[in-house]
């Protein structure tokens, strides 16, 4: 069975008929959008944004008619569909063979990953070469910021370069060791160093017989995992986290919201922000929604106070509802910001979706 198949399968299974297509192809496809973002983080499908970038609308909708080809899906209206009996038990036994999928982070990773592996593969690059006494080898990555980053945190002296190596391949050995196998060996060969230029995905995924697309998507899952345990156990992967702490400490907004983020923290309103941006009092919330998700120092208590809060969060505990407009009718007082907000404060357990 296709990676896209099991994928947009499970995204079907975990979404239950609450968004139309074109919802689960925007998360997919990992479009920056208020709507996309939050529903990614509403339905607990965070590991899948943006995991099948450059698919196309038409291949997507020909996956579509596949599943439900194969009465793995029913349609229950225009452009929504559920999982039927036999596509759950499918999905249990595809995921099973595909287990590396959960150490995806799309939603979290996907804004910094080709920086974070420029980084990474041009710092392996260069301490290689330097150790074997190589200054004559054609860097792999030109990127601007990957080479200042390498540059600033290289160590000068032998000595200090031999340590780091050293470091870097504990480091390294211990993280993978964890990881399954096949996509340990698809990460690696990425890899250059002495006398050794990366494979390309093509050439992996033609070495090791499986497809383009799952190629990539197994190198994402070890280069995410890297990333987060650099975050979360910094202290017991100090390299990695010195390699990309400046990035991953960088909400992950859209490019407008972060622009209100900057004016916000320079003294502007959000009434000065509207009317110097031009920008609708809609697009703002969308922005609030934004921060209260991703920047935990945000608050939203100037927004909401603490006993509506707490109700919000009651209601959702008890009812798991994944829809905005039952909420508004148990809360009439409250309006549609406040208790996205609330939603989207807590981040992994509940996010911010439409109305509909």
């Amino acid at each position: 069975m296709d990676i896209c198949h099991v994928v947009i399968l499970d995204v079907l299974h975990k979404v239950n008929g609450s968004r139309r297509s074109s919802g689960i192809y925007y998360i997919l496809t990992g479009k920056k959008t208020s709507q996309s973002l939050s529903d990614s983080q509403w339905f607990g499908v965070e590991h899948y944004y943006a995991a099948l970038k450059g698919l196309t609308y038409a291949d997507f909708t020909e996956k579509i008619e596949n599943l439900l080809n194969e009465k793995w899906v029913t349609s229950i209206e225009d452009q929504v569909y559920k999982v039927s009996r036999q596509g759950e038990q499918v999905l249990l036994i595809e995921k099973k063979k595909l287990s590396f999928l959960k150490n995806l982070n799309g939603l979290k990773y996907t804004s910094i990953e080709s920086l974070c592996w420029h980084v990474l593969t041009l710092y392996v690059q260069a301490l290689s070469n330097s150790l074997y006494g190589n200054l004559e080898y054609s860097p792999i990555v030109r990127d601007h910021r990957a080479v200042q980053k390498v540059k600033s945190i290289f160590p000068r002296s032998k000595t200090e370069r031999k340590e780091k190596a050293e470091s870097l391949y504990r480091e390294m050995s211990q993280l993978l060791l964890n990881l399954d196998r096949l996509s340990v060996d698809v990460f690696v060969r990425k890899l250059s160093g002495y006398n050794r230029i990366g494979s390309t995905f093509e050439q992996i995924a033609r070495e090791t017989d499986i497809s383009q697309r799952e190629t990539i998507l197994r190198f994402r899952s070890v280069l995410h995992a890297i990333i987060y345990n650099s975050v979360v156990k910094h202290q017991e992967f100090p390299v990695f986290h010195s390699l990309f702490c400046s990035f991953t400490d960088l909400p992950a907004l859209t490019k407008s919201a972060l622009r209100t983020y900057e004016m916000l923290n320079n003294g502007k309103t959000l009434q000065q922000i509207m009317e110097l941006r031009n920008i609708k009092a809609s697009t703002i919330e969308d922005h609030l929604v934004e921060f209260a998700r991703e920047i935990s120092e945000f608050s939203i208590h100037p927004f909401i106070d603490e006993e509506e809060i707490q109700e919000v969060k009651k209601f959702y505990n008890s009812t798991k509802e994944n829809r905005l407009r039952p909420f508004k009718d148990a809360f009439p007082h409250l309006s549609y910001l406040q208790i996205r907000l609330v939603l989207a404060k807590e981040g992994g357990n509940y996010a911010a979706g439409s109305s509909a």
